[in-house]
């Protein structure tokens, strides 16, 4: 009795569990893309991207990653705004898209830094002859410490170069999250709208959920699944 009782258990267990993973499976890309990865201000990311012959899943990395996509942010060095612009580089570019009448206080201005973001990456990424690692490099650490780890055949700093990995892990995420909604070619669907393409591609979930799923059964149960 006590044995059948413990079969019982397991399987109201097992299927339990096997309820949470099937939910997981079809919702916990629209969670994760909605609340790890966020995206705001697409509008403007595509427009700056557009007009700037730009990559708007690169931008969408950059800010996500110097910010959150927080127009307030300010870090201890002075780096100001969502796309963390020092105020002097902002300068620069103020003078590059023909901004007359820039003051700081624009860096704060989330359009403004979009702006700022896409022109500055761009810029560098010609600078660079296409090198994204350098250009971000650059927008990171300044054109001249990227120059000098170029000139020494790589680039040195690890907390530079964990930077641009992380931003172009970033951009992958975002172009599998969200393509549609940065797409340059299509219609602009809501900024809020959830994403529509799922982290992994089907095969590849399929593979790790199935996986998954054998392994529960033999936890729970001692059996080798096939």
């Amino acid at each position: 009795m006590v044995d059948k009782r413990g079969r019982v258990k397991k399987i109201i267990i097992s299927l339990v569990i096997i309820a949470v993973l099937v939910a997981g499976y079809f919702y916990l890309p629209t969670i994760l893309g909605d609340s790890v990865f966020p995206l705001k201000y697409a509008e403007s990311i595509k427009k700056w991207s557009r007009d700037y012959h730009e990559d708007p899943f690169l931008v969408a990395g950059i800010l996500m990653l110097e910010s959150g996509f927080n127009p307030q942010a300010q870090s201890p060095v002075g780096a100001l705004g969502m796309a963390q612009i020092m105020p002097a580089t902002g300068r620069t570019i103020a003078s590059g898209v023909g901004k007359t009448d820039y003051q700081t206080s624009d860096l704060f201005d989330p359009e403004i830094a979009v702006q700022f973001c896409t022109w500055q990456i761009h810029v560098l990424k010609e600078k660079y002859d296409g090198n994204e690692v350098a250009a971000l490099a650059a927008y990171n650490a300044g054109g001249g410490n990227a120059d000098k780890w170029l000139r020494m055949g790589l680039l040195q700093d690890p907390s530079t170069n964990s930077y641009a990995k992380k931003v172009l892990d970033y951009k992958t995420v975002y172009h599998k999250l969200y393509q549609a909604q940065l797409d340059l070619n299509s219609l602009s669907p809501a900024e809020d709208e959830k994403p529509v393409v799922k982290i992994a591609d089907n095969n590849s979930r399929n593979v790790v959920w199935g996986q998954t799923l054998k392994n529960l059964i033999s936890l729970l149960y001692g059996t080798e699944s096939q």
